[in-house]
């Protein structure tokens, strides 16, 4: 990474370690679950983002690859409670959801055992074994925006009736962007890693990409959880002016 890249890395590593922060926090007032998962989620991912600029940074490039394995390993770690969080927030009930949690743990562990052993973490070109890893992290993405997409549906229809704050629905809405951004995320993540198999360094766009997705992921799932007031005002005053459609 270079120039830009550093700054959008730094970025979202910021993004992640503050958001995650307050994330804990309402988590020991409120004493729920689902806050401290999505917390150690981002605190894991901030680290991730923070790791990999900092055999250049502090000018230890030679510590490049065993630190860049120590990272994909941090962020990998991450998902887990990551995946937990979708569960206990969508599908506590749902046996099916408990074992799609430990095939997307297993799968992520069996890609990065492989990796890690052979010394290509990022070498998507000759390493399948990278491709398994980055499937295991993909799909709870897809699937938090699935889960969220299909509860703003209801959320919205009780809204109109004065039976849901609106912010709850816009809410879900949020939450349902965050997974899209972060699908993209990862698809940019797979594209910074073909960029990087081919050369010592990767273009600007795929840092671009990276670091965008990622920043505009964490800050929709800011506006979620934490809406300033002037946010949540302007939600409630739309919610008033829109008209309820015919039919519904």
């Amino acid at each position: 990474m270079e120039g830009n890249a550093y700054i959008t890395a730094i970025i979202a590593s910021t993004f992640y370690l503050v958001a995650s922060l307050r994330l804990i926090r309402l988590s020991r007032r409120t004493r729920e679950r689902p806050e401290l998962l999505l917390g150690l989620y981002f605190a894991l991912s901030g680290l991730y983002y923070l790791g990999y600029n900092l055999p250049s940074l502090v000018g230890i490039d030679s510590w490049s690859l065993p630190i860049g394995m120590a990272i994909e390993w941090i962020y990998m770690i991450g998902v887990v409670p990551y995946l937990f969080f979708i569960r206990s927030v969508f599908r506590r009930d749902d046996a099916w959801a408990g074992w799609l949690v430990g095939v997307c743990s297993a799968v992520m562990l069996l890609g990065m055992t492989e990796a890690t052993a052979t010394g290509r973490v990022v070498r998507v070109r000759d390493n399948p074994w990278v491709i398994m890893g980055w499937l295991g992290y993909t799909a709870p993405c897809i699937w938090i925006g699935c889960e969220a997409m299909l509860c703003r549906r209801g959320a919205n229809k009780r809204a109109r009736i004065g039976l849901c704050p609106p912010i709850v629905a816009n809410r879900y809405l949020l939450l349902a962007l965050f997974g899209g951004f972060q699908v993209l995320a990862c698809f940019a993540d797979l594209y910074w890693a073909h960029d990087k198999a081919g050369g010592e360094t990767v273009s600007m766009l795929s840092d671009a990409l990276l670091g965008g997705t990622e920043i505009a992921s964490v800050m929709l799932l800011w506006l979620a959880f934490f809406p300033p007031r002037s946010y949540q005002n302007w939600i409630a005053e739309r919610a008033v002016i829109l008209p309820t459609p015919m039919g519904e």
